[in-house]
């Protein structure tokens, strides 16, 4: 695909991919950092675990949508290749993309309160709101919905 062709996702998902990556790579320096300072310099660092937590949590739910944007997550279809109507097999999929929503439209809600009663609050030792950390998943859930909408276009378009 063509540079000029990419739609907004795939570029979204493409910016995302390269962040995830960072993320991947500051929690690498991270911990190679932390095992220096605790056993080379008797000093560990008090940040150090908070940050490569937080990291990681970011990473696991953003990366789990651009995942599914792309296709990639573990899908147990044996049951459905065993259906003998390519309709029903589309609408089994279908069904199976609007419970995705459904779930990404619960987990943006009530990850949206969770974050709400936790901003207040600080991490003990980055003394940052900790809300960022539970940030994630509601922007995960919503990041979902553009990677099952573009399933559920395929699918309709007669693609999938």
């Amino acid at each position: 695909m063509s540079r000029e062709n990419k739609s907004l996702a795939e570029k979204l998902f493409a910016g995302l991919d390269l962040l995830l990556v960072l993320g991947i790579v500051a929690t690498f320096i991270e911990v190679l950092l932390e095992v220096a300072f605790r056993y080379i310099l008797n000093k560990p660092l008090v940040w150090g675990g908070e940050l490569s937590q937080t990291i990681l949590v970011w990473v696991t739910f953003v990366g789990a949508a651009s995942v599914l944007y792309r296709g990639g997550h573990i899908a147990i279809d044996f049951l459905l290749e065993l259906v003998p109507s390519g309709r029903l097999r589309n609408t089994l999929r279908l069904t199976g993309n609007l419970a995705i929503l459904a779930f990404a439209a619960i987990g943006i809600w009530a990850g949206w309160k969770v974050v709400g009663r936790t901003w207040s609050m600080r991490t003990t030792a980055m003394q940052i709101p900790s809300g960022i950390l539970y940030l994630a998943f509601p922007l995960g859930c919503l990041l979902t919905i553009p990677a099952v909408w573009k399933d559920i276009r395929d699918i309709l378009r007669g693609r999938g």
